[in-house]
């Protein structure tokens, strides 16, 4: 029956990531026909990501403090209720304020029903943790792979944006219907909400991988968010063959998520992440360098991009051995935080000094995770041990 009922569970989480990824991936496409018809700049554009972003921060760190005092269960549900009435909302929004305000609840949506599902996964199942942790976040990179296409593709044929968010909320209400049916366990020790982190100990450490997600996090949303309008405003595609470009990113970014969790398991956690971190780097670079020819490498680089955010946010289980869903929390959110202010950087960029050199932002984020990156693997490979070492 246990066993059943985990994998009642993880079939929801699996379905519940695919969803989040459409929703969260569709305004990428939408960012020039935002602009169009509320008349603002990509200044504009990175103060809702901007906004977004903070409500996505608020909520992972609020998120991480009640999955441990009311359990995921709770969370999960808050989170799916709060995206509901927030993807309605915007099927309404007639102004750029209410749009920057939907964006944000949005966001706090995202953030619980994240944090939620990040915490659970490496108590629910003690073997094949990177498998389960990476195959999660790969139905999240195959919702982030079809949404882009999807919503180009229905742009393309005159929908009206706020009709593709009414059909989104759908299928978070069908959501919400099967998980009240479905009974989770009590995985919280509450001996432990009591416990103190000897943060003269471990703040190091935090704050290394803090660094090291945040950047990470800032050059997969920054991909996410600001590539179709890159590639439109260079290059002068419509946005559903712009759109392709994302989708193919995210399509890599699936297939490398789907593949990955077997090859960290193999040649080890932190240390698989560093070399695919470097490769994602490298293509990326190139890709921007060449130009137009250049877009195929942005696009391959998702399957590098892949284990990243799954695999750090496992090791945290492993390297921290209490309040793990607070330290979680607190990891996310400021690696949130980091995100929230790149993506208004990249906004300012795009106005001040162009498309083309605003978008080595993206590339400088992945050298900045690289080296955080190669910090932890020194300070913690003791510790993380993948089952083949």
């Amino acid at each position: 029956m246990k066993n059943i009922r985990n994998l009642t569970i993880v079939i929801f989480i699996f379905l519940l990531m695919i969803m989040n990824a459409v929703v969260e991936n569709m305004r990428g496409v939408l960012v020039p026909i935002f602009k169009t018809e509320f008349f603002v700049k990509d200044t504009s554009i990175g103060f809702m990501f901007l906004i977004g972003s903070l409500g996505y921060m608020i909520a992972t760190f609020l998120g991480g403090l009640l999955s441990e005092k009311v359990g995921q269960k709770k969370v999960l549900l808050l989170g799916i209720i709060v995206m509901i009435g927030s993807l309605l909302l915007l099927s309404k929004t007639n102004t750029f304020p209410i749009l920057i305000i939907c964006m944000f609840f949005i966001n706090v949506g995202l953030g619980m029903t994240s944090i939620a599902i990040n915490t659970l996964i490496p108590v629910l199942l003690f073997s094949f943790q990177a498998v389960l942790m990476n195959l999660t976040h790969f139905c999240y990179g195959f919702g982030a792979s079809i949404g882009p296409k999807l919503t180009g593709n229905l742009v393309d044929k005159g929908m009206d944006w706020r009709n593709i968010y009414l059909s989104a909320s759908f299928g978070f209400i069908l959501l919400f219907i099967i998980f009240i049916f479905i009974k989770m366990p009590n995985l919280n020790k509450k001996k432990e909400l009591h416990k103190k982190i000897n943060f003269n100990t471990d703040k190091k450490l935090i704050f290394f991988y803090i660094m090291a997600l945040g950047f990470y996090i800032s050059a997969e949303v920054g991909t996410g968010s600001w590539f179709v309008n890159y590639i439109k405003n260079a290059y002068n595609y419509n946005e559903a063959k712009s759109a392709t470009y994302l989708s193919f990113f995210f399509g890599a970014l699936t297939i490398g998520r789907f593949l990955g969790g077997l090859v960290v398991e193999k040649f080890g956690y932190i240390n698989t992440v560093l070399k695919s971190l470097i490769i994602a780097f490298v293509l990326y670079t190139l890709g921007l360098l060449m130009g137009e020819k250049g877009l195929f490498l942005i696009s391959s680089s998702g399957l590098f991009f892949a284990i990243t955010f799954p695999t750090i946010v496992l090791t945290v289980s492993k390297v921290f051995k209490e309040r793990i869903s607070f330290i979680t929390g607190i990891i996310v959110t400021s690696g949130c935080a980091i995100n929230m202010v790149m993506n208004f950087v990249m906004g300012k960029l795009n106005d001040e000094i162009g498309y083309g050199l605003a978008f080595y932002q993206i590339p400088i984020c992945l050298l900045i995770s690289i080296i955080f990156t190669m910090i932890i693997y020194m300070k913690t490979k003791h510790k993380l041990v993948s089952r083949s070492e």
